[in-house]
């Protein structure tokens, strides 16, 4: 290039020695023009090759960094193919585990419905028991109440008993006072089940077949009677008994039941002499030879058949009262 400018420049002075000064002066100026043109083109030739240089630079930076993202794609292509395959791996799996799971949440479902259907009919079944237990539990305390009360009657009924008892016990032993000298001597007292059993015997009272009383029974049934008059709780039955003999009699006594109902007839009466004892509390009754206390097949047997009882109870109608409640 700088060639070129002296060449050039040379030759203008060549030239400047043959022609005019116009001449000259426009060559001259032309030359200055040329001359500031080629330094102008030599800096822009100058700042082309460095940006010639930096361009072919960043050309080799993004060759090179093409090639690194070349090599990043093809590295990152594998990675998405094994990432795509993975991919389809857990797809599958997701897919088999969802269906498996939609079974067992079906099976789970079913499982769960029928648990909840055993637990409601649980509960049913335990709110039926509680209800029974309510009502068994209002049943024992109303069984409770009427033991309670039971019991309290049971008590109430032994205090009277026991009451009762006491009474026949000391009614025994006051007739026993009574009879001082003639109970063993046709007279016989017993105490059992609650009663006062007083045995006489027949020829104490009367004379065979007969049913009026004689003077020794009329004497002891007035103080038999003595006894009798102050208890006011008794229940007297006069029992008349025969044996077995059938009584061939006439008028009014034709057999043996004629014979036991007068002769426990007429012992009521001689003891309703007594004015203080009560004939609502006496009871007269034939039993004729059906209640034998010995065999009849023995006179002594006989003997002991031919007898007035007299069976002293006493009176249970406050007892039958609380029973009867």
């Amino acid at each position: 290039m700088q060639k070129s400018i002296l060449c050039i420049s040379a030759l203008l002075l060549a030239l400047s020695a043959c022609v005019t000064p116009k001449i000259h002066n426009t060559l001259v100026a032309e030359h200055e023009s040329a001359k500031s043109a080629l330094i102008s083109a030599e800096k822009k030739v100058l700042s082309l090759n460095g940006k010639l240089e930096e361009s072919e630079g960043g050309i080799v930076a993004l060759r090179a960094q093409i090639s690194d993202l070349r090599n990043d794609s093809l590295q990152n292509g594998k990675t998405l193919t094994i990432l795509k395959f993975k991919y389809t791996q857990l797809s599958d799996a997701y897919d088999l585990l969802t269906s498996k799971n939609s079974s067992y949440m079906a099976d789970k479902a079913k499982e769960t419905k029928k648990l909840l259907e055993q637990l409601e009919q649980s509960q049913s079944e335990l709110f039926d028991k509680e209800d029974e237990l309510n009502k068994l539990s209002n049943s024992l305390d109303a069984k409770k109440q009427e033991l309670e009360e039971r019991s309290a009657r049971v008590t109430e009924l032994e205090t009277i008993i026991n009451k009762k008892d006491s009474i026949v016990t000391a009614l025994k032993q006051s007739i026993s006072k009574a009879l001082i000298g003639l109970e063993g001597d046709g007279i016989t007292i017993e105490q059992s089940n609650g009663k006062v059993y007083i045995s006489l015997e027949e020829d104490l009272l009367f004379a065979s077949g007969k049913y009026e009383v004689n003077s020794d029974g009329i004497a002891a049934l007035n103080k038999l009677a003595t006894a009798l008059a102050s208890q006011k709780d008794l229940e007297i039955l006069v029992e008349g008994h025969t044996d077995s003999i059938p009584l061939r009699g006439k008028g009014m006594v034709k057999d043996n039941w004629d014979l036991s109902v007068m002769r426990a007839t007429n012992v009521v009466k001689v003891l309703l002499k007594t004015p203080t004892l009560n004939p609502l509390q006496l009871t007269a009754a034939g039993r004729a030879e059906f209640v034998p206390i010995e065999s009849n097949k023995t006179s002594d047997g006989r003997s002991a058949n031919r007898r007035i009882e007299m069976i002293l109870s006493p009176n249970l109608d406050d007892l039958f009262e609380l029973l009867e409640e």
